[in-house]
């Protein structure tokens, strides 16, 4: 197995240690490790006890496509538990630093800059800081946040951005204001300035941690330096006669979604999954699982006129190939396609484009735009924006107590273009206030979270609860962890998006629109689960699971002399974080939402699964399934 070495840095002190931890299989597996050293269930998620690690997997530095992701591992400000995030591409620069590794510890009093470079004659690490009133002066200047604070960074580093081709991974100032800031990175230009594509580890709040825990804004990783782990063509080789096949055609069959599906006209994951997904897509803060079928249909038919052709037009009928970009590593997937200039993926557009009742492409992305440049969680931010939307149109919050001077359009049938511009002038608004901390309700989601700030708003507006029927807490969609943590879901109607798992936020789970028994639904997600975990732990992009997951146990077992099996390593590595969660006191919860409760049983009725008819609107027997699902997931586990 892995001799996996790893650079512990702290920025208070400038100090870095290196460390050599013993049979370690990958980045997941590492982080958990360090934590569990740390026992950082003891400490606040944004204390400078919490460390965040970020890691690569051990096939980074070989030619196989798509195994460069860099991985982080951390005690999430959202969930109270750990969390594993991921970033596309980083690693093809992480890795020649000779490192596997790098965890942050301790604490800086000014924002710190981290460069760690593998150098001719060994590791370079450098401490850099600023004094706050230049890193906003930073955060101000143009393009904006992440990108000018990318531009002024790359600028420091003068030859050796030339020299060390390095990857700057930052948080923006959304990461100083709230708990769900994350970890951002612009692949560079030719100048080595903020390119178009800007890849993120963002759920869970990575940002924030490394922000306010450590008062680290950006870790420069780069370098001349071997890979820990150095494979060459015969990685290709062994892996053509794992698959049965070429290796590059297995690929190019196994990644066709995210590249371009001739039978669907489309590709990527914003093109597919609107043709796809049709009407199931959910939207209006996921108030589509309460409409027929035809005002669905209705409404998917304007997202795909105002929303999806624009894009379409654009990406895949002006040139083949002409706007499509990688994520920073060598891979002919080029999955990453840009929309006149921004990034377009399906989560964060449609966080910031149907599920908040934005359908015009323009207006969406200049909204993803914003995110990125104040380094916020598009997921979290889409549910944040739409979940007071729906607050305002149930008459539970009025405009001018955020901030606003108007409700947004939250009817399907009269939501259009002109109406879509405006609720994305009050979106971008909301995100504003939420990034700079300003207004009091604003704020108090900013410093609290939504689960939190949603108990609290139903104590300050009980009257108006009461009256309407309908709590904030109620209108909230989540999966709830201990006491004050949670998740907001990807965005999909499915019960696997809300169920009792150890890591949500993620796709450990079956999250397809689906419906079954409680039992049978928990054996399909943990399965899940433990594929996707294994691939994380192994920096491999899931969009290549396809392919990866058939051969993962026998590439570890040929190159590394596993003999146990990865998956079943992987299972021992669920479990560890099961016990940690425990320990943190971020235990899965019963659903306490109501439109939580609904997503689960409208599935069950919109594809008409015998014996549940009747579940709508019956919160115990939806209370009861959660609670068979947890048993079964707990035994799945090992008790």
């Amino acid at each position: 197995m892995l001799d996996y070495r790893i650079l512990s840095i702290n920025p208070g002190t400038g100090k870095a240690s290196e460390k050599t931890l013993r049979n370690v299989s990958g980045a997941v597996e590492a982080g958990l490790t360090i934590h569990e050293e740390e026992a950082s269930w003891d400490y606040p998620p944004l204390s400078r006890h919490n460390p965040l690690f970020i890691g690569i997997g051990p096939f980074a530095g070989g030619p196989l496509f798509g195994t460069h992701r860099v991985i982080a591992v951390f005690r999430s400000p959202i969930s109270y538990g750990i969390h594993i995030s991921a970033m596309g591409g980083a690693a093809y620069a992480f890795m020649r630093t000779g490192l596997h590794g790098i965890t942050v510890v301790g604490s800086s009093s000014e924002p710190a800059i981290i460069q760690v470079f593998g150098g001719p004659s060994g590791l370079e690490v450098n401490v850099e800081y600023l004094e706050w009133k230049k890193l906003e002066e930073i955060y101000r200047s143009k393009p904006g946040g992440t990108r000018s604070l990318h531009k002024y960074i790359a600028k420091q580093l003068g030859e050796k951005a030339v020299k060390y081709k390095p990857r700057i991974l930052l948080v923006g100032p959304g990461a100083l204001a709230t708990r769900f800031g994350g970890l951002f990175s612009w692949v560079p230009d030719s100048s080595g300035g903020p390119g178009h594509v800007v890849d993120s580890a963002s759920r869970g709040g990575a940002g924030s941690v490394l922000a306010q825990g450590h008062g680290v804004v950006a870790i420069v990783v780069g370098g001349v330096g071997r890979p820990p782990n150095p494979v060459g063509r015969e990685l290709v080789e062994l892996t053509s006669r794992l698959l049965g096949g070429n290796f590059y055609k297995v690929l190019e069959k196994a990644t066709v979604k995210y590249r371009y599906d001739s039978k669907l006209g489309t590709g990527g994951t914003f093109g597919v999954n609107y043709v796809h997904y049709r009407e199931l897509v959910p939207a209006l803060a996921y108030n589509t699982i309460y409409y027929s079928p035809g005002v669905r249909l209705a409404l998917h038919e304007k997202i795909m006129r105002s929303f999806w052709k624009p894009f379409q037009e654009w990406v895949f009928l002006s040139g083949t190939g002409k706007y499509w970009r990688t994520c920073g590593e060598p891979c002919s997937v080029v999955c990453k396609k840009l929309w006149r200039g921004v990034k377009i993926d399906y989560e964060p557009a449609h966080a910031m484009g149907p599920m908040i009742g934005v359908i015009t492409l323009e207006d969406s992305a200049r909204l993803v735009e914003k995110l990125d440049d104040y380094g916020l969680d598009a997921i979290e931010a889409g549910h944040m924006v739409a979940w007071l939307f729906d607050a305002m149109n149930k008459g539970i919050l009025e405009p001018d107590e955020i901030g606003l001077s108007t409700k947004p359009v939250f009817d399907p049938v009269t939501l259009d273009e002109a109406a879509s511009h405006g609720n994305a002038l009050l979106a971008s608004k909301i995100i504003d206030m939420v990034a700079s901390r300003k207004g009091e309700h604003t704020s108090l989601i900013a410093l609290e979270g939504l689960r939190e700030a949603a108990r609290i708003l139903d104590e300050l507006y009980e009257t108006r609860v009461s009256k309407t029927g309908w709590s904030f807490k109620d209108l909230l969609v989540y999966a709830g962890f201990g006491k004050s943590g949670y998740f907001t879901p990807n965005y999909y109607w499915s019960p696997g998006v809300i169920a009792p798992l150890y890591v949500q936020g993620r796709y450990w789970t079956n999250y397809s629109p689906s419906y079954t028994d409680p039992e049978d639904y928990a054996v399909h997600s943990y399965n899940r689960a433990i594929a996707e975990l294994a691939i994380d732990n192994a920096g491999i992009c899931r969009f290549h699971r396809k392919w990866a997951e058939r051969i993962l146990d026998e590439l570890y077992k040929e190159l590394y002399g596993l003999d146990e099996g990865i998956y079943e390593r992987a299972k021992k590595t669920y479990r560890r974080i099961a016990l940690y969660q425990l320990r943190a006191g971020a235990e899965p919860q019963p659903w306490e939402s109501r439109k939580t409760m609904d997503i689960v049983a409208t599935m069950a009725a919109e594809i008409k699964v015998p014996g549940w008819e009747g579940i709508v609107g019956n919160y115990e027997a939806i209370r009861d399934w959660w609670i068979r699902f947890y048993s079964k997931i707990k035994e799945l586990v090992g008790g």
